[in-house]
């Protein structure tokens, strides 16, 4: 609405009503500017975990599961002289649980460390790369297909399910409660993003189609991405996508970037989510989606957005961000959270009725340690 040129032309009759307009202007404005809540964390002492040793290193890959359950990779003492990483959980008192793929029938032994993992309230996906048994000695080397290990929440493998190839490079996976698996990848073809209801034995039970918010062939899907100059694939954007239970049904987020979360169920999509993200950030690792608001970590401190009309930057640094806690509903940022600023190396990985978690090394002995940290709710 532009506003009044010159009010004063105006009656007298008119007056009142742009009064009792301009009172309620004032309210939202006051409204609109109310400062969103702001704490910094403030970590306990450390506790020990079995997970760790001399060399420890983790991946960038966690998830936080909906009872505080963190899901890590970690290359351990059990990991073969390629120094593969496993995946592991850890529960809130620091005990962990190792999912291996041991020997997998019809597999050479050579399994990936997972590319992608899942995990919801009973069972863990894992996403790796297996080659298969030549079946006969003349045959060539056959090429690595790619697997979606099932486990349950004790470790024990369930299934192992081969992912559609034709035409398809599958990124991720989730899992429904019915036990069909949610396949995400690009087209080989046009590099369009499809989703493919997979069940148990690896058939296609349908395609879901993504209405107008194709991940990869929308404009600016690449230039939306702070890794885009980091990742050189043609799968673009959904490279980024991670999978999280919420209900009955999946969420699509697309961390490192400012695009929608999306819901699906196994039939189609179910609604999007667009958060309102602050100038300059991008949305990071969720930590929780939960009643109280979704909580993510942000990236991209600093950055500036660019003018209409001007290109994005090729490259500019990638800052951590705060925690912002989202209404799902609206979009509004509810809370701002900071890490301390004596815990730079701290990796924030899940939130739980108001606990923040984040895991540390420590420096003597390379074990992961958690750190806990609490806010109001």
């Amino acid at each position: 609405m532009k506003p009044l040129q010159n009010p004063v032309i105006f009656c007298l009759f008119y007056a009142s009503v742009f009064c009792a307009l301009a009172q309620n202007a004032d309210k939202t404005a006051s409204k609109a500017e109310t400062p969103i809540p702001s704490y910094t964390l403030e970590f306990g002492k450390p506790q020990k975990t079995a997970l760790g040793g001399s060399g420890t290193v983790m991946s960038a890959m966690h998830t936080c599961g909906e009872d505080g359950t963190i899901f890590l990779e970690v290359r351990d003492n059990q990991s073969d002289g390629m120094g593969l990483m496993a995946l592991h959980s850890l529960d809130s008192t620091g005990q962990s649980i190792r999912f291996s793929p041991g020997h997998l029938q019809g597999y050479t032994d050579t399994i990936s460390q997972p590319v992608r993992f899942f995990a919801s309230e009973a069972r863990v996906v894992a996403l790796v790369y297996a080659t298969p048994v030549k079946t006969h000695i003349s045959d060539s080397t056959p090429d690595q297909v790619k697997l979606a290990l099932i486990y349950d929440r004790k470790g024990t493998l369930q299934k192992a399910v081969r992912l559609p190839e034709e035409d398809l490079e599958v990124i991720t996976v989730g899992l429904y409660d019915s036990g069909n698996l949610l396949a995400i990848g690009a087209d080989n073809r046009d590099h369009s993003a499809r989703l493919l209801v997979v069940d148990e034995n690896g058939e296609t039970i349908r395609e879901i189609r993504l209405f107008d918010e194709d991940y990869n062939l929308r404009k600016n899907a690449k230039e939306d991405q702070m890794l885009s100059t980091v990742i050189q694939n043609k799968s673009g954007a959904l490279q980024m996508i991670q999978i999280i239970p919420h209900g009955q049904n999946l969420l699509l987020i697309p961390v490192y970037t400012r695009q929608p979360i999306i819901e699906v169920n196994e039939h189609g999509i179910v609604r999007t989510y667009p958060l309102q993200m602050p100038d300059g950030f991008f949305l990071g690792e969720p930590l929780s989606i939960g009643r109280q608001g979704w909580s993510f970590e942000t990236s991209g401190g600093g950055f500036k957005e660019p003018k209409e009309n001007e290109p994005p930057p090729k490259m500019f640094a990638i800052k951590p961000g705060p925690v912002l806690v989202f209404n799902p509903y609206d979009g509004v940022v509810l809370r701002k959270i900071d890490k301390p600023a004596d815990s730079p190396k701290a990796v924030l990985v899940c939130e739980q009725d108001g606990e923040y978690t984040a895991v540390t090394t420590d420096h003597t002995d390379g074990s992961l340690e958690l750190l806990k940290a609490s806010i109001p709710r």
